[in-house]
């Protein structure tokens, strides 16, 4: 039905119809896909690594633990900082963009953003706790790193 008289539309009015959507949404994926600087990306990897191995040594040394923790605070306050203005940098947050980019496989958008946790998993089991929060901090900066220069690359 045409929304405007109740009279049905026509193929010609379902074409244009149809048309404004896919445009409309094209736009919208678009405007969502603004790349963020590299920058923010560098720093979130930095200020994530910092934090949680200062997390992890503050447990190991007690005499500097205040301190460490002190350190970690503003470091993972960045980190959270940053990832708020890289997702509100585009405009349009997206929830999950597991867009895996040309030629790589689909089970990289989902199991590569594990790997950081499973070193962190596998140094706790030597290490405790102190082992978990620094693999895990320096495997997940690293890979925030790895994936800001990974896109200056292709870009």
């Amino acid at each position: 039905m045409n929304s405007s008289t109740g009279d049905p539309m026509d193929a010609r009015q379902a074409r244009d119809a149809l048309a404004a959507a896919c445009a409309a949404r094209t736009a919208a994926r678009r405007a969502s896909e603004r790349d963020r600087p590299r920058g923010y990306a560098i720093g979130q990897g930095l200020t994530f690594a910092a934090g949680f191995t200062a997390l992890g040594v503050a447990n190991q040394e007690p005499q500097w633990g205040i301190w460490l923790l002190l350190a970690a605070l503003p470091c993972l306050i960045a980190f959270f900082v940053l990832i708020w203005l890289g997702a509100h940098h585009g405009g349009v947050t997206r929830w999950f963009n597991r867009d895996r980019g040309p030629g790589r496989p689909a089970w990289y958008a989902w199991v590569v953003p594990f790997v950081p946790l499973a070193i962190g998993l596998l140094a706790a089991i030597p290490y405790g706790t102190t082992g978990w929060l620094i693999a895990f901090g320096l495997a997940s900066g690293a890979d925030y790193v790895l994936r800001a220069t990974r896109r200056a690359a292709v870009a």
